[in-house]
């Protein structure tokens, strides 16, 4: 298939909207619905059993959750649990090296503060909440509305540092270095690398082919809003200064969730796609071309929700093309979460994979959560139709293909 030319026809052609045939939403899992607005699901296997864990923060709930993947035996999730007002998000990383993972959380609100749960160095003591020890990070508290993080070694020492973005105001994205000792939480320092309206996503790959990890994002408000990636300086004394900003697109619009995607022939460059949903406009795609980037637009169809959150790009249904599933907020009555089927086709259908229950949706993770050989959709849901956020919860609906 020649891709190239099917984004270019694409790119003049408006989709037909068409579901699937015979398509029902697909069969709903909960892993837990005991807190309030279960905000974004990310993966770590924590205890090295090959089995992906999960990380939750529950932002009205105040707390954040490590859930342990109870394997292919099936049974409930059992979760560890630290405490985290206004959380936005939560992951894990063994940040002091001792062996066993932490959580950080980022908190926005009246909270503002970025936090590091440190975990217990026996396995004995890792699965009881009580046995973990939360610290914030100083230079973090009161700074700004701290909304996604991601961790790196951004300077080849003291180990791990910490890539943190927020939403104004203050907004900010910058790194949290590490010190010599990880556990000295005053010695951590923060160095902005650009300023920002609302941080939705943060990726660390070498955009430009240098062999160093540059940082992809997308910014929601402001001046630098948009699609846009940071350029590694490649010195290390220019590391703490602010890098060189490119856009990509979506510079007048309002770019959620991003993510990237091998695009066959479009990626001879090894620079990957870019999928991103731009709130109420449709889903943007970004693919690179000899001079810059090709981008294509694909509208939202009238079943699903008003304004686009998270997407992602795989082969779901194992026909050899690439599929777009994508969630949505603004919900009611409509499908929160749904598949297109074959998006660089000429003819596009859609899947409707949750059905109407559900108003708000996270982040989409796309993983094989029962094991047999096929994509499931992971997610979290945090509205009920009655406007509380006493959601659907941390949720997994499952592929029918196997």
């Amino acid at each position: 298939m020649n891709y190239y030319l099917v984004v270019c026809l694409l790119a003049f052609f408006e989709p037909i909207e068409v579901i699937a045939q015979g398509n029902l939403p697909w069969k709903r899992h909960t892993i837990d619905n005991t807190s309030f607005g279960s905000d974004g699901s990310k993966l770590a296997d924590v205890n090295n059993d090959d089995n992906m864990d999960i990380v939750v923060g529950w932002e009205e709930g105040g707390v954040s959750r490590l859930y342990i993947n109870p394997g292919k035996a099936g049974g409930s999730w059992e979760y560890v649990e630290v405490p985290s007002l206004d959380v936005e998000d939560a992951f894990a990383v063994d940040l002091d090296g001792d062996g066993f993972m932490d959580l950080v959380t980022l908190s926005e609100g009246n909270h503002q503060r970025i936090t590091i749960h440190w975990a217990p160095d026996t396995w004995e003591d890792y699965f009881h909440s009580d046995r973990w020890i939360s610290q914030d990070f100083p230079v973090t508290v009161g700074m700004t509305r701290w909304m996604f993080g991601r961790a790196a070694d951004v300077d080849g020492k003291n180990g791990i540092d910490l890539i943190v973005g927020s939403k104004n105001p203050n907004g900010t994205l910058g790194w949290l270095q590490a010190p010599e000792n990880p556990r000295d939480v005053n010695s951590w320092q923060y160095h902005e690398l650009t300023t920002a309206g609302w941080i939705m996503s943060i990726e660390l790959l070498d955009m430009d082919q240098d062999g160093q990890n540059d940082i992809l994002l997308s910014d929601r408000y402001g001046d630098l809003r948009g699609v846009r990636w940071l350029k590694h300086p490649g010195m290390v004394e220019e590391l703490t200064a602010p890098w060189k900003n490119t856009f990509i697109g979506v510079q007048e619009g309002e770019p959620m969730f991003l993510s990237v995607f091998e695009f066959p022939e479009a990626t001879a460059t090894g620079t990957p796609a870019i999928a991103v949903p731009d709130l109420q406009s449709g889903w943007k795609i970004f693919y690179p071309v000899s001079k810059g980037w090709g981008n294509l637009s694909i509208a939202y169809p009238a079943f699903g929700g008003k304004r686009g959150k998270s997407v992602v790009v795989a082969d779901v249904d194992q026909d050899g093309s690439l599929d777009l599933v994508a969630s949505f907020e603004g919900a009611q009555d409509k499908s929160g979460l749904l598949a297109v089927n074959g998006m660089f086709e000429n003819n596009l259908t859609f899947t409707d994979i949750s059905g109407t229950a559900g108003v708000k949706f996270d982040f989409v993770v796309l993983f094989d959560m029962d094991s047999d050989g096929d994509l499931d959709v992971l997610t979290s849901e945090e509205t009920a139709e009655d406007g509380s956020k006493r959601g659907l919860g941390v949720i997994w609906f499952e592929n029918p293909l196997k």
